[in-house]
């Protein structure tokens, strides 16, 4: 059984209720994509920029929100 929610609320809501920052899980979440995917874009230089916040990986929501 699952524990995640599925996404069922419109792109601007749902990133609306999560913060200035996104986590990977966030973002993919948010774009229905894989953690696999955020990091190889993130290790190729594509996608949204990440921000380094002491040693964890952040996604800006007005860049992500830019971006989707």
């Amino acid at each position: 059984m699952s524990t995640s929610v599925p996404f069922t609320a419109p792109p601007a809501r749902f990133i609306e209720r999560l913060g200035d920052y996104l986590t990977i899980d966030e973002l993919a979440e948010y774009l229905q994509l894989s953690k696999e995917t955020i990091c190889h874009w993130h290790l190729g230089g594509t996608g949204p920029k990440a921000t380094k916040l002491g040693k964890h990986l952040r996604y800006s929501r007005t860049r992500t929100s830019r971006c989707g």
